[in-house]
């Protein structure tokens, strides 16, 4: 199961998990190689009342394709039950999932398995203690050549991407909130 989604990884692109969603939802607005048809779709929702504009506002940010990438990567981690906590008096009867790492993964888990069936998550978010022993992991496992492949960039913005780990930038903040966010 991790072999499968370890050679998944290295397939996706930074739209990939959205593309998904649009295949499952809207089949009909794919052709026959695959690709989708955003004008069928604009022609469905345009209309005489609804005026489509262009927004004015965008957040732009260096990592943001890289951030977009691990929206659609698989998790490489595997949950298991903590049979203690489950079998406690209290907790015996719950409907509720515990789970403790890091969010992304706990994210995509959820994704994966309890899709359309969650209705509310609590996310103990990293604070900026300004404390060296941050302990979300936040580190880059791309090459910058395979980065700049996989998220459509060039190699220097790649790397610039990947020196940012770990650093008190915005961007690197965004890139690190982006894809659990998303």
């Amino acid at each position: 199961m991790i072999k499968d989604q370890l050679t998944k990884n290295n397939t996706v692109g930074p739209n990939t998990r959205e593309i998904e969603k649009l295949r499952k939802v809207f089949p009909h607005y794919f052709d026959k190689n695959g690709d989708f048809m955003i004008d069928r779709l604009k022609e469905l929702l345009s209309s005489t009342d609804v005026e489509m504009r262009k927004e004015g506002y965008e957040l732009k940010f260096l990592g943001k394709s890289y951030a977009k990438l691990l929206t659609s990567t698989e998790t490489k981690t595997v949950l298991t039950p903590i049979i203690e906590h489950n079998t406690k008096g209290i907790n015996a009867e719950s409907k509720n999932v515990y789970m403790v790492g890091d969010n992304i993964d706990a994210i995509k888990h959820l994704l994966k398995s309890y899709s359309n069936e969650v209705d509310c998550i609590y996310i103990d978010p990293p604070y900026n203690t300004g404390k060296k022993d941050f302990v979300y992991p936040d580190t880059f496992e791309f090459s910058k050549e395979s980065l700049a492949k996989s998220a459509g960039i060039e190699e220097d913005e790649a790397e610039r991407i990947l020196n940012m780990a770990g650093k008190s930038t915005h961007s690197a903040w965004l890139t690190f909130m982006y894809p659990r966010l998303l």
